[in-house]
C-alpha cells in the first residue's frame, strides 16, 4: 500500500503557507499602525476613518497570526484545512469526504464533505500553499484509494465516488 493508508496515525503531513502570504499580513499590520499614528496625531473624530483602520488592524493580524499554523494537514484520520477567510479551522475526517472540485489550472480547490448537519463544503485557495503540488498529490492518492474517480465536465475536474 501506498499513500495515506500506508501513513501511521501519529504520522502527519503538513503544508505551511507561502512565506510571502506571512508578509502580506504584516504589511497590513504596518500600515494600520501608521494610520493609527497619524490619526492619533491629528487627533481626528472621524468614525469611519477609525472603523477602516480597526479594519486593516483586524484585516492584517487575521491573516498574519493565520500563519503561524499550517495552511493545511493530513494525516491517516483526517484532513485539516485553515482557510484565510475562515476564523477557524475545518477538520475533516476522510470517511466524510464527498468529493473535490478544482478548475483545470485553477488556483481554487473545493472540498465538499458530509456533517451531522448536512453536507457543507470548504475552498482553500491553492496559491497560498506552500508545496501545493504535493498537497494536491496526497489529496488525489488518497481519493482514489478510498475508490474516488475523476471526472471532467468542462473546465472542472471533480473526485467523487462513482454514481
Amino acid at each position: 500500500m501506498n499513500g495515506m493508508l500506508a501513513m501511521s496515525e501519529q504520522e502527519r503531513r503538513c503544508f505551511p503557507f507561502r512565506p510571502w502570504v506571512r508578509r502580506a499580513g504584516l504589511s497590513i499590520v504596518a500600515v494600520a499602525a501608521a494610520a493609527t499614528f497619524a490619526l492619533a496625531a491629528m487627533r481626528t473624530g472621524e468614525r469611519a476613518i477609525w472603523v477602516y483602520v480597526v479594519a486593516l488592524w483586524i484585516g492584517g493580524l487575521k491573516v498574519f497570526l493565520g500563519t503561524l499554523q499550517p495552511v493545511a494537514e493530513a494525516d491517516a484520520e483526517r484532513l485539516i484545512v485553515r482557510p484565510l477567510h475562515l476564523l477557524g479551522a475545518r477538520s475533516i475526517a476522510w470517511p466524510a469526504v464527498r468529493g473535490t472540485e478544482q478548475m483545470q489550472g485553477g488556483d481554487r480547490l473545493i472540498v465538499y464533505y458530509d456533517t451531522p448537519r448536512g453536507m457543507r463544503f470548504v475552498a482553500l485557495n491553492l496559491n497560498l500553499v506552500k508545496g501545493r503540488r504535493e498537497f494536491l498529490k496526497l489529496i488525489d492518492e488518497r481519493l482514489r484509494e478510498m475508490g474516488f474517480e475523476e471526472r471532467i465536465v468542462e473546465r472542472s475536474r471533480y473526485l467523487s465516488r462513482p454514481v
